[in-house]
């Protein structure tokens, strides 16, 4: 069978880009663009015979079909669900016998009509299965991405490592749980290869997207042992209670900063949320990276169910304060398959149509007291307040701290910073 694994196709003008979707800065901003999909090339490197296409544009996308397939697989998140029907319809219209989909955006009910055949959760062995292919332990690809500035420099390339998978939380507001029903760890021999491969090709900095780095206790220990052998600058995504309790033994092997789960100052919201962490170990995790002049990037919801606009700028002043790097300013939205989409579907309704609105930065159901347009004005006012045009001078002093501490020179921290590898090898395994 010929089979391609696809994205969604990039639309001319939409720019896949952390910092432009958070910030809404176009000048004064780092870069953290969507370069790869980390899935597909999980899918690619333990069942070689498929083939991917990553972020294609449409005409790419038309010229790849001509090829002739068996089957084309999705893999797509809710608010590009309009665009993959588009690419669907094509794909039907060129003859193609099959219609596969996987990623968050599958989960959404309303869409199953449109697959043959849905991808539950991550999908190698279930794909290995139906393709006839066999494997034993899942190999972790070389996946890669860069942070630059607007203009197109890159200014470090950095490794993306998944050391697990899953989370044991079971926050209401999230997919992961139905996603991912059982967590598991990726083989510590998996990590150490791409480690290696990452450190061979002058690659130093990795950033862990684990949906909840540190829940397997004992095989973080020996992933963190890892990235302090191999002397790596690593940040992981994980919960401030974790960070916490592992502080001293991740700072010594290599710890640079997080991406941290703030999600509300208001200790009954953090409850509602199933979230099991309190507001002080949120505050006082970031308070001690930025101590140690570590990158943070933050997540935060607003336009919770009792919440006011009053409230909302009161706690965004507090978000201010915490001084993070970057921070992921959401408006509270209802996904498929969790607690809340049941729970605001029932008590408030959902009234948007559009699935574009899905991606945490529209309102999309009924708020008792802020209006669609009038949190989209609260939301722009919030990110001006954490994002100032001076944000990106002052994490640069704060990496120069950091490198210099390191290395023991302001100088010799200067040049570890200006000598960074700008290019990488974006392939799989020769």
């Amino acid at each position: 069978m010929k089979v391609l694994f696809t994205t969604v196709y990039k639309i001319k003008k939409t720019k896949y880009d952390y910092f432009v979707s958070n910030t809404r800065n176009t000048i004064f901003r780092y870069t953290l663009p969507r370069i790869q999909s980390f899935g597909l090339r999980f899918i690619k490197q333990n069942i070689p015979t498929i083939e991917i296409l990553e972020y294609p544009t449409w005409k790419e996308y038309k010229e790849k079909l001509n090829e002739g397939w068996d089957v084309i697989g999705f893999s797509f998140y809710l608010n590009e669900i309009p665009e993959i029907l588009e690419m669907i319809e094509y794909a039907r219209k060129k003859g193609v016998e099959e219609i596969w989909g996987g990623n968050y955006g599958a989960l959404t009910p309303h869409i199953k009509e449109y697959f043959d055949w849905i991808c539950p959760g991550y999908g190698e062995k279930e794909i290995a299965r139906k393709l006839n292919h066999k494997f034993d332990e899942i190999v972790h690809p070389p996946l890669f991405g860069y942070f630059g500035i607007p203009v197109g420099f890159k200014l470090v390339t950095f490794g993306v490592l998944f050391t697990a998978r899953g989370c044991n939380m079971h926050c209401s507001f999230c997919q992961t749980p139905s996603f991912c029903k059982k967590p598991h760890t990726i083989p510590i021999e998996s990590i150490e290869r791409v480690l290696r491969y990452y450190k061979e090709r002058g690659v130093d900095q990795v950033i862990i997207l684990d949906e909840n780095f540190g829940m397997f206790k004992k095989h973080t220990e020996k992933v963190v042992e890892l990235l302090g052998e191999y002397k790596f600058y690593w940040y992981p995504l994980a919960r401030a209670d974790i960070i916490l309790s592992n502080f001293s033994f991740w700072n010594e092997n290599g710890l640079n900063g997080a991406i941290v789960g703030v999600e509300a100052f208001n200790q009954e919201i953090l409850d509602d949320l199933e979230k099991k962490e309190k507001v002080e170990e949120i505050v006082e995790a970031i308070k001690k990276m930025n101590e140690n002049n570590m990158m943070i990037v933050g997540t935060y919801i607003i336009g919770y169910e009792n919440e006011r606009k009053e409230d909302i700028k009161k706690a965004v002043l507090k978000l201010k304060e915490l001084k993070m790097d970057l921070t992921q300013i959401c408006v509270l939205t209802p996904l498929p398959k969790t607690k809340l989409w049941e729970y605001i579907e029932e008590k408030y309704g959902i009234f948007e149509k559009d699935w574009h609105k899905f991606n945490a930065k529209h309102l999309v159901w009924n708020h008792p007291h802020i209006e669609a347009k009038e949190m989209e004005k609260i939301l722009r006012w919030a990110f001006k307040k954490v994002y100032p045009r001076i944000m990106p001078f002052r994490t640069t002093i704060k990496f120069l701290r950091r490198y210099s501490e390191r290395n023991r020179s302001f100088i010799k921290g200067a040049f570890y910073m200006l000598n960074q590898p700008i290019q990488a090898n974006f392939f799989n395994y020769a």
